[in-house]
């Protein structure tokens, strides 16, 4: 796993047990940064499977540069014929993210991030993410936001979907997702 060429290699690996908050501070005491390995069900994703993946973070001045994959998978509901589903769900991502807004106003300081041959030029505006340098780095929280961005919008089993259970439009055999809403519709009954 790399991560852009004016960080260090990996650092320190943690377990997949380890995936607690990190003060940044740490992670700059760390000239190589720090490793996770990820083979554990996250809080809030109701996976079928573990996430299965790995993290790295290094502290690079100003920045935060984090590179990290993980795959899982998810038991969703067609939202045609409304039958479960497996759905695979993974990434592969990296981003820097500004530590502070001071460091925001400031740019990026290029001896910080000048690689042997390379400079990176960054807009700070294009950052969007900041973090807090007297805060925390919540590596399962960002695995979490990472898959969670690939979620479907739309859920689909694919092809072989053989739609509604039916087309017609009476209303007794209707969908039951609408049945909150068909409930709304009847008259109030009077209680005594």
């Amino acid at each position: 796993m790399s991560v852009d060429p004016a960080c260090p290699p990996a650092g320190p690996r943690g377990s997949a047990s380890d995936l607690r908050p990190i003060p940044i501070q740490d992670l700059r005491g760390l000239a190589e940064g720090r490793t996770w390995t990820v083979e554990q069900h996250l809080e809030g994703l109701a996976s079928l499977t573990p996430v299965r993946g790995a993290l790295r973070a290094v502290h690079c001045g100003n920045v935060l540069a984090v590179d990290g994959r993980a795959t899982t998978i998810l038991t969703l509901r067609c939202d045609r014929c409304l039958q479960h589903f497996n759905h695979p769900l993974g990434f592969h991502t990296r981003e820097l993210i500004w530590l502070g807004e001071a460091a925001r106003q400031q740019g990026v300081d290029s001896e910080l991030l000048e690689g042997p041959a390379t400079e990176l030029e960054l807009d700070p505006d294009a950052l969007t993410e900041s973090l807090d340098p007297r805060g925390h780095f919540d590596p399962a929280h960002w695995i979490f936001e990472q898959l969670s961005l690939q979620l479907p919008l739309v859920n689909d089993c694919g092809e072989e979907c053989p739609g509604p259970s039916t087309w017609s439009s009476d209303a007794s055999r209707g969908d039951p997702r609408w049945a909150a809403l068909a409930a709304l519709r009847e008259p109030p009954q009077d209680t005594p």
